[in-house]
């Protein structure tokens, strides 16, 4: 009896453990920068490979629905670690958002060439719409970052400004130049 009892323990503690990484894995706020990430991917590709043919694309835009929120996810941090002066995790997190957002568009090319096995043209036709709207998504998050780049740029000044003069310097260089003007007189 106690073995029996000890082994219903285990297994439904397991089943807790299980079920609570999943849900953490699950997560839209588990990004590449978490250790829990590659228990997301395998959830995720296990998910794909038992999905019949017509249903990948549409699973592959939730996916990609997911890289967006991710996406968005890290560059929050990465501004708030940036405000915060911690250039050094800022910059992990920006590799980590790059690559999500490679892994982004990859899945969408490839979500775009199952849409294309979905034999029933409505439903195929509002799973490229999805596609296409979260590509969308994708490439104005690039916009607002070249104009967030840009408008950084513009508000730094291109040259350092010239020092202003000291009444003693104005003072120096005019006696030099009454000197210069009276020399070119005496010749």
């Amino acid at each position: 009896m106690k073995s029996q009892t000890r082994s219903i323990i285990i297994i439904l503690s397991a089943l807790l453990f299980l079920t609570a990484t999943g849900m953490v894995a699950a997560s839209p706020a588990t990004t590449k920068a978490s250790p829990l990430y590659p228990i997301k991917k395998a959830i995720e590709a296990a998910s794909l490979a038992f999905a019949a043919p017509e249903d990948k694309a549409a699973i592959q835009v939730t996916q990609l629905e997911e890289r967006i929120t991710e996406l968005d996810a890290l560059k929050l941090q990465i501004a708030e670690l940036e405000k915060n002066q911690l250039l050094e995790k800022a910059t992990k997190l920006q590799e980590a958002a790059t690559s999500t957002e490679i892994a982004a568009k990859q899945l969408a090319a490839q979500a775009k060439l199952d849409a294309e096995k979905i034999s029933d043209t409505v439903e195929k036709k509002g799973v490229l719409n999805q596609i296409n709207a979260s590509v969308n998504d994708l490439d104005d998050e690039d916009e607002n970052e070249i104009e967030d780049t840009e408008k950084i740029e513009a508000d730094e000044p291109d040259e350092t400004p010239e020092p202003k003069e000291t009444p003693e310097a104005k003072e120096s260089s005019e006696s030099k130049e009454s000197e210069s003007g009276q020399e070119g007189k005496d010749k």
